[in-house]
């Protein structure tokens, strides 16, 4: 069933993130700029390929001030950017969470990245299964959806695997962050999906982290 517009989202209960048994899923916290600055620092040239803005992260005070921001963004619930962490030792492994959600429809943008010695584990196609999770059971959308340069294959193997369904390829629909044209991927769910998807892909260790107070 549908689920209705959400007037005051910033007054939505909503859990600090969830985890599984191999990874955390949260939001920024202060003090996270040290780890996440040193995560990026060997790495940003390769992550330059596909997103701008870990350019801006040239010094530890740049990670620890996008770490404040993105936490005071998740509170208002205008941008709800997480950190991915190991369970098992806190590394960080890469960021994910979601763009500018739409509250009045409501839906919700999934976005992702992994540190390259992250990668080729399954880790980003678990992430976003819990990021579909986080979208209907917390955020109470009706749609959860993700995008992709269709230049990306990993990015769209990931989202199959994941159990989203591909709904369309955009023609010319963007430039890159290089200025190069490109097309776009588009991949969704939808509530009434969401039991299906679930039973078939769904993470079933997954434990909600209760918002701090």
């Amino acid at each position: 069933m549908p689920r209705p517009a959400i007037e005051h989202p910033e007054l939505l209960t909503l859990a600090e993130g969830l985890s599984s048994r191999r990874v955390v899923l949260r939001r920024y916290r202060v003090g996270d700029g040290a780890t996440l600055f040193a995560a990026l620092a060997p790495h940003r040239e390769e992550l330059l390929q596909w997103m701008e803005w870990p350019r801006r992260h040239q010094r530890i005070e740049d990670s620890e001030s996008y770490a404040r921001r993105m936490n005071a963004e998740f509170a208002l619930r205008r941008a709800m950017p997480m950190a991915i962490l190991d369970a098992t030792n806190g590394a960080y492994l890469g960021g994910a969470g979601f763009h500018t959600p739409d509250w009045s429809t409501p839906k919700a943008e999934i976005g992702y990245f992994l540190v390259p010695p992250a990668r080729g584990a399954g880790v980003a196609t678990e992430i976003v299964r819990l990021q579909v999770h986080f979208a209907f059971d917390q955020m109470l959308v009706n749609r959860v959806w993700g995008s992709c340069d269709a230049g990306n294959a990993s990015s769209a193997a990931v989202m199959r695997r994941a159990g989203m369904r591909e709904e369309g390829l955009l023609r010319a629909e963007t430039r890159d962050h290089h200025g190069e044209l490109r097309d776009t991927r588009i991949f969704a769910l939808t509530i009434d999906d969401y039991p299906g998807w679930s039973a078939a892909y769904g993470v079933a260790d997954r434990v909600y982290l209760a918002e701090p107070r």
